[in-house]
């Protein structure tokens, strides 16, 4: 993901917007690294004309709160066109953005699980069922993903990831109408982002019971 600024500041309060604005002002006023004539030009006026409003509503009436509601209203579309536009000179560039006043994105992290932690295989209190848990990991998970080969279907597969696979929202399973007497395969992984390989366990062999 391209390093970006944030265009949209719709979520601050009044006083955290133009002090936003002031910040950016601030940092791309004469900044060389950008060419922002129009821009920068309506932004300063759009910010002059907000905070004016804003100071207003303390001793005026709700025709001063309405005109700064539509100055806010200004700003915030004018700070949208002036980021993007930042964003798009910008190409990316760090260095070059950190130089705006404005914040960046936050670039999303990759969610990369560990090994699971005490992984039990158990036979269910119900013919053919097999109970499967692994302990809560100490950082954030997306679930569990557990594996198991049914033997019927020949010899499995070195990869794991070939095998069946049940996906839990927590840190359990029970897989039902298996074969009872047959001994099946089983692993498991802890879930994080999809485009994250799964970390499967060590393999662990289960007779089913009646």
């Amino acid at each position: 993901m391209s390093n970006k600024i944030i265009v949209d500041y719709s979520n601050l309060g009044d006083t955290e917007l133009a002090n936003q604005a002031k910040s950016g002002i601030k940092g791309l006023t004469n900044n060389a690294k950008f060419s922002l004539v129009t821009e920068l030009v309506d932004e300063v006026a759009a910010e002059t004309i907000f905070s004016t409003e804003l100071a207003s509503i303390a001793t005026g009436n709700k025709v001063n709160i309405t005109n700064k509601n539509n100055a806010r209203v200004v700003l915030l579309s004018n700070t949208n066109t002036l980021c993007s536009e930042v964003n798009v000179q910008a190409k990316g560039d760090l260095a070059v953005l950190q130089t705006t006043g404005f914040p960046l994105t936050k670039t999303p992290t990759a969610m990369v699980m560990g090994e699971v932690i005490n992984f039990q295989v158990k036979r269910g209190d119900i013919a053919g069922t097999i109970d499967l848990t692994v302990d809560r990991p100490t950082y954030a998970d997306n679930g569990t993903v557990f594996a198991y080969w049914d033997p019927t279907n020949g010899v499995a597969p070195a990869d794991v990831n070939h095998w069946f696979q049940r996906h839990s929202n927590g840190h359990s399973l029970s897989i039902t109408n298996l074969v009872i007497g047959k001994i099946y395969l089983f692993s498991s992984a802890y879930k994080g982002n999809d485009a994250e390989a799964l970390i499967w366990s060590a393999t662990v062999s289960k007779m089913v019971g009646d």
